[in-house]
């Protein structure tokens, strides 16, 4: 087969349904010289007699006996990897046919660029939506770090990439300790060797009426960013607000989760970074009121500036 080969990694787990139309989206791209590496984490569903009908010898099939997380699947498809590129598949989200082809062109325009992010099409219960243009290229600037009114971490999604397989040999691989931010903390380490080119057009669905992958366990988040920040901290040294915000999301997040006192360490090392912090201060006092009234509180916030012009 000729080069460039294409590697696409595809985990799934007990998603049969959905991941017929995934599949389908990706052995239907304009480029066909790929191959399709599904990993198969621990189904206990119809996945593995969707995936036996397929009669595409492109496909190949990891089958692992048991489940650890969308980071170590994807992991497990990399290293079996053919391809000078490596792309990535939800099981929940379709590609449109030229997907691969336009990146592959974006990133041969650019010899120096070393991965490439496509914007997509967000299905929604209430709504469709173009999730791209110059708000969305702006989140992909790590320097600015995570939060609210700041790069907006689900955007960062894998099925959107095609990347050199040698930038992310350089780099490594996902983070498995990492459950929900797995995409953006590996999308931090390609950007501090090159910013990504982007596609700005449509090549993908992201389907959040059918799928549940965009569900996220706070807990998890909240070890994510502790894991984030030691790991990566050192990259905004100098912006004490961006790791001011990133510990305060942390804290937050524990404070309203468990029993006092979770997410008071993590809090106060927000106000050391950020010591006039505001939010930071309100944050701490807030998880002195108990878990249940930090709720209430953080419940009427919300509201509150739901309602103002």
């Amino acid at each position: 087969m000729p080069e460039p080969l294409i590697s696409v990694v595809l985990p799934t787990h007990n998603r049969a349904a959905l991941l017929r139309r995934s599949l389908a989206s990706v052995l239907a791209q304009t480029h066909r010289n790929l191959e399709l590496i599904v990993v198969n984490d621990a189904s206990t569903d119809e996945t593995i007699a969707t995936l036996d009908a397929v009669r595409d010898p492109r496909l190949r099939v990891i089958t692992r006996r048991q489940s650890s997380g969308a980071a170590a699947a994807r992991n497990a498809g990399i290293a079996v990897a053919c391809g000078q590129y490596v792309a990535f598949q939800d099981d929940d989200d379709i590609w449109l046919a030229q997907k691969l082809e336009r990146q592959l062109y974006a990133l041969r325009s650019r010899p120096d660029a070393e991965w490439c992010i496509g914007c997509h099409i967000r299905l929604e219960p209430l709504a469709v939506r173009y999730i791209g243009g110059e708000w969305f290229i702006r989140q992909f600037d790590y320097r600015e770090g995570a939060g609210v009114r700041r790069p907006d971490w689900s955007l960062i999604a894998t099925p959107g990439w095609l990347l050199q397989r040698a930038a992310l040999e350089a780099v490594g691989g996902f983070d498995e300790r990492i459950r929900s931010y797995d995409d953006w903390e590996l999308g931090l380490r390609l950007f501090r060797r090159a910013a990504p080119v982007i596609v700005d057009e449509p090549l993908w669905w992201q389907d959040r009426w059918s799928g549940s992958g965009l569900i996220r366990q706070s807990r998890s988040r909240a070890q994510d960013l502790r894991i984030i920040m030691e790991r990566h901290g050192q990259f905004w040294a100098t912006r004490p607000d961006v790791r001011a915000r990133h510990w305060r999301m942390s804290g937050r997040i524990l404070s309203l989760e468990d029993p006092a006192p979770a997410g008071r360490a993590e809090l106060k090392q927000a106000l050391r970074e950020q010591p006039f912090s505001v939010s930071s201060w309100l944050a701490l006092a807030a998880s002195y009121l108990g878990r249940e009234w930090n709720r209430r509180l953080t419940s009427l916030f919300r509201a509150l500036r739901g309602a103002l012009p």
